[in-house]
Order: C-alpha cells, then structure tokens, then sequence
C-alpha cells in the first residue's frame, strides 16, 4: 500500500479546523521540565539492532545489549512507558506509564535497562485493560516498589472486570488486583480530573470529544464485578453489562520548556487528538512537540480512520511521532509517507531524550 502527501489533501482542511483552534484557558497550573527521557519498556516491536540517531531536538538510543547475549528484550502486545524528567541540575524524577500485558516482560525489560522498582516517584495507569495493567502485579509482588508511592487511575471504571469483546458471555479480560495494591502500601488515586503528578507531568482527566473521533473500544465491562457501583456514572451503576466507551482512560503530558507538549497517549481509545486537545486545554499550551503512544487504530478501526487521523496530526504539525502498540501498520505506513522527517518508531528498551542535553 502506498501513501504520499497528495493523500491527505482531500481530508486536511476538515483536519485543520478540527485540530488548529486554540487551547481554553488553562484548569491547572503545569509546571515546565527542561529535560525529558522516554523509554519503552514494553511494546509490541523489539529489535536489538535498532540505530542510534541524534537531531538538534531529539537523541534516539537503540536498546542497550544485555551483558549475557543469551537475554534479550521482551516485546509482547501491550505497553509500559518509564518517563524520566528534570528542572535545571535537579535530581530527576521517574514515572511508570501502564504496565504491559505480563509480569514476565515487564520485569524482565526493567532489569535489562538496570531500572530498579524502588527508583520509580509515581505511577500513572492509563486505563483498565489488561494489556497495560497485567505486569502490575508482578512489580508490586517484588516488594521494591516504596509505600506511599502515587498511582493516578482515571475512575472507578478501570476496576470493573473487563471481557474481551463486545457481547455478553465474550471471555474475560481479567480485573485489576485492587487489594494488592492496598498491600503494597500505594497511594491510590482515582480521580476523572486532571491532576499534576510528582511536580514534573500531569494527566489530562476525563477525555471530551472534541473532534471527529469516535474510536470503538473492543472490550465490555461488568459493573458491580471488582468495582464500586456507587461511583460509576448514574447509567451504568444499575446495569450488568456495558460495552466500553473508556470514559475513563487517562493521557500523560509534559510540558518541555521552549518546545511545547510532550502528549502520551498509551492506548487513546478516546482518540489520539482528543487527547491531545485535552492536554492543550488542561494546560494552555497550544504547541505540541511530540505525540508518543498507542493511537488505538487497528481494527476494529478503519483506514478512513487511521487516514484521517493522519491528516489531523498533520494539522497539529508536531516535531516528532512515536507510534507504538495499536497503533496499526495503516497509520504507520501513512504517516511516514507523509512525514517522514517526523516519525519515529517505538522499540523496546529505546530511549528518547528531549529538551537540553545533560
């Protein structure tokens, strides 16, 4: 399938009027980092052999090889994201961004980046499927993780147990362990507002739709099974079954200083540029340096989809793109033909640094 610039032309005026109006006035006060460090710790793509490449604004570097040649990174379908950010000649603070499918990889890749549990400030969950909560267990199980660190989980929802598909008797997703990590001493925050985590990032809240995204979301939930139904919303809390529309999942954003917003959006099933436009809204910065994350278009999305989002980002005009996890090979493919000098593409254990150099 090919793609070029002359694709998009019929979708990119609806996309700039979509994606160009300026940000409300900010609902928090976000502080500005000068320097960022992404790392993925689990995606699906791995690949040892993955170059290293520096521009004026970005420094990639491939996974590091493991000492013992017999080991080697863990990519599965999932995704975890560990964010290191600092302030001047400040100690820099780390965040865990989701968890990945299974303990094994989780841990595994952690190790082999020499990250210690115990080094990680705050926690953020993006949403409560399984392929980005299900290592959580494992890291809590290795009793290195500090008591009172944050977790910020965006409602109540996330608790509830999930099946995998959209039709009553569909397999189950599995539940997060909510008693495991009362046991492990986390702080535990629930919360559909936006909230600053450990002084360096925040979360974008609740997500709005805002543009012409409407992703499908494959996955149900059982209100009352793990979860709260008293803190669902008033339409759910009385039902046994309903199909996901992700209300609560969570964006994570920073705000790089002299470059503009770093936005992860680790699956986006409320939409990629929604999310963008949340973090825009929830901080009053309009610039957008670097979208990171899962942008949740493969199937059941369609290539109009994933062409149009193409087209949006287009619109926002961002330095870089690093696509990762359900991102799709539609949109992959798409968004380097008509970006090429922007996309980036997410590798297990590859680190990216922003902002100024240490």
């Amino acid at each position: 399938m090919e793609f070029d610039r002359r694709s998009f032309l019929g979708m990119g005026l609806a996309a700039l009027v979509a994606t160009s109006q300026p940000a409300t006035a900010a609902t928090l006060s976000v502080p500005a980092i000068d320097s960022l460090d992404l790392t993925v710790v689990v995606d699906n793509f791995s690949n040892v052999f993955a170059p290293d490449f520096e521009r004026a604004d970005i420094t990639v570097t491939g996974p590091v090889p493991a000492p013992d040649y017999h080991k080697a990174y863990a990519g599965e379908w999932g995704y975890s994201l560990l964010a290191r950010s600092a302030v001047g000649g400040s100690t820099p603070h780390t965040t865990l961004i989701d968890f990945g499918y299974t303990p094994k990889a989780l841990l595994n890749n952690l190790d082999l980046l020499g990250v210690s549990p115990g080094s990680i400030d705050a926690m953020v969950l993006s949403h409560g499927h399984y392929d980005h909560f299900g290592g959580l267990d494992g890291l809590l199980a290795t009793r290195e993780v500090r008591r009172r660190t944050p977790l910020f989980v965006g409602g109540e929802e996330a608790f509830c147990e999930r099946l995998r598909g959209t039709r009553p008797g569909a397999s189950s997703f599995g539940a997060i362990d909510r008693p495991a990590i009362a046991r492990a001493g986390i702080d535990l925050i629930v919360s559909g507002d936006p909230h600053v985590v450990a002084g360096h990032r925040f979360t974008t809240g609740e997500i709005p739709y805002v543009t012409s995204e409407r992703p499908r979301v494959p996955t149900a939930m059982l209100p009352g099974r793990q979860c709260d139904r008293a803190l669902l919303e008033p339409a759910k809390r009385d039902l046994n079954f309903v199909v996901d529309d992700a209300i609560h999942e969570l964006g994570t954003a920073f705000n790089l200083s002299g470059h503009g917003l770093v936005v992860i959006g680790a699956c986006s099933h409320r939409g990629i540029i929604n999310t963008i436009r949340r973090a825009q809204a929830v901080s009053g910065v309009s610039r957008v340096h670097a979208i990171v994350g899962g942008f949740h278009l493969v199937p059941p999305q369609t290539k109009a989809q994933a062409l149009e989002t193409v087209a949006m980002m287009q619109a926002l005009n961002p330095d870089y793109i690093i696509p990762g996890h359900c991102s799709g090979d539609v949109f992959l493919n798409a968004a380097s033909a008509a970006m090429p000098d922007k996309v980036v593409r997410s590798v297990v254990g590859a680190r990216y640094r922003f902002g100024r150099r240490a």
